[in-house]
């Protein structure tokens, strides 16, 4: 199961920063993606998933980003995946999470 610190509040007026590590698979994708759900409770503007800590992120396991940006959406909140390592943004492509948002929700970074 992965590391899922408390949501802090970033420097940037508007965001909350979850930074993720270790695995996220099928038995920690539930509870990871409540967790994301849970850090928008303050309504940011942006929800930052810092991913550089991630160890490998599974096809099951982006289950929990899909909730995140559902529950991102419902609150007018963005999600904006960070620092993800070659294997989790490979992944996070894969299953069109990327492009779903780079595409709707005007940015979306990896490795950087």
């Amino acid at each position: 199961m992965p590391h899922l610190p408390r949501p802090r509040r970033s420097r940037r007026p508007g965001t909350v920063v979850v930074r993720l590590r270790g695995r996220i698979d099928a038995r920690s994708a539930e509870h990871t993606g409540r967790t994301l759900a849970d850090a928008l409770g303050t309504s940011p503007n942006i929800l930052e998933v810092d991913l550089s800590g991630v160890e490998h992120l599974s096809a099951d396991g982006t289950g929990a980003f899909f909730t995140g940006l559902r529950a991102a959406r419902s609150r007018g909140s963005r999600l904006a995946v960070t620092h993800a390592p070659p294997q989790a943004a490979m992944m996070l492509n894969r299953v069109g999470l990327l492009r779903l948002l780079s595409a709707d929700e005007g940015h979306g970074t990896t490795g950087s």
